[in-house]
């Protein structure tokens, strides 16, 4: 084996986490293309991975910015949903200040059915994320006695550890609607929507420009990873700047 296809197979190695697995397709997904293995050699950094995309996409060009036309839209559909009025759904405006964190999960439901696109998902507050990481250790340590009467009770108490963080995540799972990073503005949350969506919305509205591109795909990378915006440079490594496995 030459050292070229060493290099190539380290290269696609990378891409075999979980995590960065789920990224690639929901990037395939939103701009409406496949990658193939030479793709993903070539795609070393952020920039790199938008000039790929910008080369397989088809679009026509558009003379309007898309960011713009999500944002009219999303505008148009709170205002019917929440009794808005224009004035107060501006770019800048808190999406908190416009849906309450009571009925937010059903709000955010009916949001995305009526504007027939994806959103970002809602999650979980940092600290009830904390309080169920401190009731599995509690549940996990109340039933260690049982465990350590057995030989490798030690392992076993690590490996029941997993689905009890699991089940405590479950069952607090209606209590997941905080906002995702990046996405706690209106105008935040169209730039969101549009990076989720670009294929569908570049199919009725016209595509954008390579450079637009890097910035849709900045905005998705930061959204899907929990990242801001600004840690996502068109310098930055893919996928192993991104701090994904």
């Amino acid at each position: 084996m030459s050292l070229l296809q060493i290099d190539r197979l380290e290269r696609l190695a990378q891409f075999d986490g979980e995590d960065t697995c789920d990224l690639v397709n929901v990037i395939q997904d939103s701009f409406g293309l496949e990658f193939t293995s030479y793709d993903l050699v070539e795609a070393e950094t952020v920039a790199r991975l938008a000039k790929v995309i910008s080369e397989k996409l088809t679009h026509p060009r558009s003379e309007r910015c898309l960011s713009a036309i999500v944002f009219y839209r999303l505008r148009r559909t709170l205002r019917e949903l929440f009794q808005s009025t224009r004035a107060q759904v501006r770019p800048q405006t808190r999406l908190d200040e416009l849906m309450l964190w009571t009925s937010r999960r059903t709000g955010w439901r009916r949001l995305q059915e009526h504007m027939g696109l994806i959103l970002p998902s809602l999650i979980f507050p940092l600290w009830l994320l904390c309080l169920d990481m401190a009731g599995s250790v509690a549940v996990v340590w109340m039933c260690a006695p049982g465990f350590l009467r057995f030989t490798g009770g030690g392992l076993l108490l690590a490996v029941a550890w997993f689905p009890t963080i699991f089940i405590l995540l479950k069952l607090s799972s209606p209590f997941a609607r905080s906002f995702p990073r990046g996405c706690r503005t209106v105008g935040e949350l169209a730039k969101a929507t549009l990076a989720r969506n670009y294929n569908k919305i570049a199919k009725e509205s016209g595509g954008a420009s390579p450079l637009e591109i890097l910035q849709v795909l900045r905005q998705l990378i930061a959204v899907e990873t929990g990242l801001e915006v600004e840690d996502v440079s068109g310098e930055t490594a893919f996928p192993e700047g991104l701090g994904i496995y």
